[in-house]
């Protein structure tokens, strides 16, 4: 999927098991992806922040801000994860499968397991040459204009009335 063999196999084994089969471990902690998750969201930030600096270099903090959150929004990443097949190696109680957050919380826990096994500078190259260049229309996201609370706030600003 990402084109490396894993170092150490348990954190990916990890990174694909959900809260709704984790067994409780030491003081009620169960060994789910959701510590991964917040690892590599992290992770995903960072490494989409980089991208979009250097594709992007004469373009404002705002742009660079808005296009990093539309590529890492739920909605983006859920329907990421499901191209790249997540969905089918996400392990799961079967009753939570159609929550559709899953899978892009699933991405980036993997991301998670992938930077504490490799390392920053190996996941960053994954998430570049295997994520972004595959599966990630800049273009796209870019034409994209779907934030509509900055669509009401620029609105009421023109028209001088209150949200």
């Amino acid at each position: 999927m990402l084109g490396f063999w894993p170092v150490n196999i348990k954190l990916y084994e990890q990174a694909f098991r959900h809260r709704s089969i984790a067994q409780p471990l030491k003081d009620g902690f169960k060994n789910s992806n959701e510590r991964l998750e917040f690892l590599g969201d992290a992770i995903l930030g960072a490494a989409i922040a980089h991208y979009l600096f250097k594709k992007f270099p004469y373009r404002d903090e705002g742009f660079l801000t808005e296009m990093r959150s539309r590529v890492v929004s739920r909605t983006f990443l859920n329907n990421l994860a499901v191209r790249i097949g997540i969905d089918k190696m996400v392990q799961l109680d079967e009753s939570t499968r159609g929550n559709k957050s899953i899978y892009g919380d699933t991405f980036e826990a993997l991301l998670g397991a992938v930077y504490l096994d490799m390392g920053f500078d190996f996941t960053l190259k994954v998430i570049l040459n295997r994520i972004i260049r595959f599966h990630v229309d800049m273009d796209e996201i870019e034409s994209q204009d779907n934030n509509y609370k900055s669509k009401l706030i620029n609105w009421a600003q023109r028209q001088k009335r209150e949200v």
